[in-house]
Formats: C-alpha cells, structure tokens, sequence
C-alpha cells in the first residue's frame, strides 16, 4: 500500500489506516514509527487557496503525514463544539496521531468589531482594546479552547497540540490583489480579499496608525496574553504555541499579502519558527523529520 502525505478528509484517512488487525494499518504503524502525523486544524492560515499558507510551508519541511481540516474564514465557535472535539479526539486517538496545530482563534477577534463598535463614537487603540477586553470576546475565545484541549486531553500518550500567535500587522485597510496572473482561472471565484479591521474601526480610531496600534493589541498582544498563554497555563502538558509577536520580518508591508494574512514568503519565514515548536512537541524518536 502506498501512503499519501497528504489527505484531505477522515474518509481518505480510514481507506488509508483500514481495521486495527488491518495490513493497511501495520503499514501505517511501520511508516510512523520515526515520522510522525499531524492534522493541521484551522483558518486561512492553514487553508486559504490564494497561495502556499503556513500548513503548506511548515509541512514541505516534515517527513511524515498529515490531515487537512478547518476553511478559510472559519471562527473557533464553528470548530471548537464539544460534539466535533470529541469526535475528532476519538479519531486521532485511534489513527494513532502524535500532534494537531491549530490556528484557531483569529476570526472570533474581528467578527464581533462591528457590532461592538457601532456608533460608540471617536477614541483612542487603548480605550478600543479596553472596550473589547470587557466585552468579554478574549474569554469567548479561550472557553473555545478549554472545550477543544479538554477533548483532545483525552488522546493521551505523548499526543500534543501546537497553536500560534500572530506577526506585527503593517498594511491596515489593504485588501489583497486578485488577478488572473497571481491566481490564474480560480480568480473571477475569489474577488477582493480584505480588509476586515480597517472598515470598522475607522470611525471610531480615525487614522491607519492608531488602527495598527489597536491590531497589534487584538491580534498580537491580546490574543497571545489573553487566550495562547492562558490555555498553555491550564494546559501545561498538552499545549504549546509560537509566538510571532518579534519576528521582524513582519516589520516590513512586503511580508503581508493583505491587512492580516502574510506573502507565501512571508508565512515561509513564519514556519521556521513553526515547525520549531512542532519538533519540540513530538516524540524523540520522531524530531530528526522535522526541519
């Protein structure tokens, strides 16, 4: 049997793995024994169509397998279901998977900006972010993570999950160029992409300089503090994440494709530091396939 690196749904996976007594399954066992296999969980981070996203180039640099799963613009309210985390904890467990990355969290920060924000009237990225942190959305967002960690604790063994944080925003208000040449035929399908934070927030920060401020208080910040650490925090044994609040990189409009999703070369750079955290979270025996 021939084994894919890479498979797009549980059903793809089953055919691959067959029965526990299975031939297919010793074949899986026999191939993982120094590889590992991961499902990459998420937005459109991991998923976006435009071009190579972080899954694309943190899983060219893995030997191993993986599993597709999440879509662009998805929000962890739609993922994190205690009936979905459950069912997914069963089948990792039973697939024998060593590791899920999730990038999951992001959308549930913006979706709620303009109704929160509507008709509040001028201020300033401090009282914004305060605004927000008393709303309640950061708690949202981290409940969503308990109800997926409590589930996949479930796994056990030397199963780990690996999230991460978000890079220093530059271009607030720029949505992403779509044409035939970047995108080929796929282009008409898409349209315009972004920008998400800017529309709303205008009104009420003003300027593109206090809007940046007030991204990298949700996005960078607030998202690392609020929710990445805290599930670390109640998580030890189980969850990691990396955080890209210092990659410099980021410092520079080239690395964005758009207001919050980096160039192919940017997630590129973001992956080094990635696959970093993926090669510390799995098994000794199974590190070395990981650059």
């Amino acid at each position: 049997m021939q084994l894919k690196r890479i498979y797009d749904n549980w059903d793809q996976v089953r055919a691959a793995t067959g029965t526990p007594s299975s031939r297919n399954r010793r074949v899986w066992r026999d191939y993982l024994r120094t590889r590992p296999a991961i499902a990459y969980w998420g937005d459109s981070w991991f998923s976006t169509p435009l071009y190579k996203n972080l899954y694309w180039n943190s899983f060219s640099r893995i030997d191993g397998i993986s599993l597709r799963l999440g879509g662009p613009g998805l929000t962890a309210s739609k993922m994190c279901t205690p009936a979905l985390c459950a069912n997914y904890a069963e089948r990792l467990k039973s697939r024998e998977f060593d590791l899920v990355c999730v990038s999951i969290g992001g959308n549930d920060g913006m979706v709620p900006l303009a109704k929160l924000f509507a008709n509040t009237g001028r201020m300033d990225a401090d009282a914004a972010f305060d605004r927000l942190l008393n709303a309640g959305v950061f708690e949202g967002i981290l409940e969503r993570y308990r109800i997926l960690l409590s589930a996949l604790s479930g796994v056990g063994g030397a199963f780990r999950v690996v999230g991460h944080g978000y890079a220093r925003l530059q271009r607030i208000g720029d949505p992403g160029k779509v044409s035939i040449k970047n995108l080929g035929l796929a282009a008409p399908l898409i349209g315009n992409v972004g920008p998400w934070l800017w529309p709303p927030m205008k009104p009420v920060l003003g300027n593109k300089t206090e809007a940046k401020r007030f991204a990298d208080l949700l996005l960078v910040q607030g998202f690392r503090d609020h929710v990445l650490a805290a599930a670390k925090r109640e998580f030890p044994s189980l969850f990691t994440f990396a955080d890209f609040s210092q990659v410099s990189d980021a410092d520079d409009p080239a690395f964005w494709y758009d207001e919050i999703h980096p160039t192919e070369t940017g997630f590129g750079v973001l992956s080094v530091g990635y696959n970093a955290m993926i090669r510390a979270a799995l098994p000794a025996a199974k590190r070395a396939a990981v650059r």
